[in-house]
């Protein structure tokens, strides 16, 4: 009797304790990874591009990304930008990352990679790429982009 008595205790406190413990917090999931293919010209030259990966969470809050930034014949160095559900561009990269050789870009690219998290829903993303041509005295500026659309919403 007093080894059923412990025993029905036993089951009874690990299911207050089962339901008083904190639950971990959901963990969302990347989608599958979106192709960026994005090449800037100017007056009939390649200035740069941009290369890589974007993918979203389940939970449509943030993104991450994996891009190769090409600096071909830009006079400055090109910029990654991202536009978010429309927004005004926000820069995501101006240099530094790791040096890669891509068959996009004669120059060796640098790679940069990141999780962002903006703040509310993400319906979509759009990458920017900007390029100067420096073509004495003048120079024009030059961008071209891909627009990622959220697969969860």
């Amino acid at each position: 009797m007093v080894a059923r008595f412990s025993r029905v205790l036993a089951i009874a406190l690990l299911t207050v304790a089962a339901l008083v413990a904190p639950s971990a917090p959901a963990h969302a999931a990347y989608g599958s990874d979106q192709s960026a293919n994005i090449d800037v010209w100017g007056q009939g030259i390649k200035l740069s591009g941009g290369y890589g990966t974007i993918a979203f969470d389940d939970g449509n809050t943030k993104y991450r990304y994996t891009i190769a930034i090409c600096w071909q014949s830009s006079y400055s160095r090109p910029t990654l930008y991202a536009s978010v559900n429309g927004a005004w561009r926000t820069i995501i990269s101006t240099g530094g990352g790791t040096a890669v050789t891509i068959p996009q870009c004669s120059n060796p690219a640098s790679l940069v990679s990141g999780e962002v998290t903006p703040g509310g829903t993400i319906n979509n993303v759009s990458l920017i790429v900007d390029g100067v041509r420096f073509n004495p005295p003048n120079s024009t500026y030059h961008t071209n982009s891909s627009f990622h659309d959220n697969p969860f919403n």
